[in-house]
């Protein structure tokens, strides 16, 4: 049964609904970082005997965001304001994970994004990434994985801490990000000796 409203009602039903649907609009926009970072450049390459697929991290919501996150005494989280990551955290791990591998040896690392299929995959979750006080705190588990059947081959783990050089939001950013690269060189390193050890070129 169709229902009728009365003439005056649906006159009275039109500015209702556009002064709720107005409310949408007044919202206060969120603040704009004062400063956005990168995890910061890798000190120094590995090499990679094989073709090694990079995925991005996982990681709880919380991490995986651009929001830069500061531990608090009682365990709680908060978000640093004035800073913010340039692409999401777990993105920027990816990125600076294929960046420590160098492409002058016999391999290559690249983004699962490419559709290349690799000799060995790289499958890891990021669990902590993020402030405590002035000091930056990282740590990963990896699982390297056959490329051909994505059996598990060898699982790691890495961690790193680095200390701001001084005080503020900026400064206690910079060393999250100092942070960041020196947990991925540690994982890095670790795939780079496992793959050398085991990779046997088919001829």
């Amino acid at each position: 049964m169709r229902l009728k409203l009365p003439h005056q009602a649906r006159f009275w039903l039109l500015p209702a609904f556009l002064s709720v649907s107005g409310c949408v609009s007044v919202l206060p926009e969120q603040p704009k970082p004062q400063a956005v970072y990168r995890l910061a450049e890798p000190e120094r390459q590995v090499p990679v005997a094989a073709t090694l697929v990079v995925r991005e991290p996982d990681a709880p919501r919380l991490l995986s965001s651009r929001n830069i996150a500061s531990e608090g005494p009682q365990g709680g989280y908060q978000i640093v304001p004035g800073v913010a990551w340039a692409d999401r955290a777990t993105r920027l791990f990816q990125v600076t994970m294929i960046d420590s591998f160098s492409a002058g040896g016999s391999g290559f690392a690249v983004d699962n994004g490419t559709g290349i299929s690799g000799d060995y995959e790289l499958y890891w979750r990021l669990h902590d990434f993020n402030l405590q006080g002035s000091e930056g705190v990282c740590r990963l588990s990896l699982t390297l994985m056959d490329g051909s059947n994505r059996k598990p081959i060898a699982q790691y783990s890495a961690s790193a801490r680095v200390g701001a050089s001084g005080t503020g939001p900026l400064a206690r950013a910079r060393a999250l990000a100092e942070t960041g690269r020196d947990c991925v060189a540690e994982g890095a390193r670790q795939v780079s000796d496992k793959i050398s050890q085991d990779f046997t070129p088919e001829g």
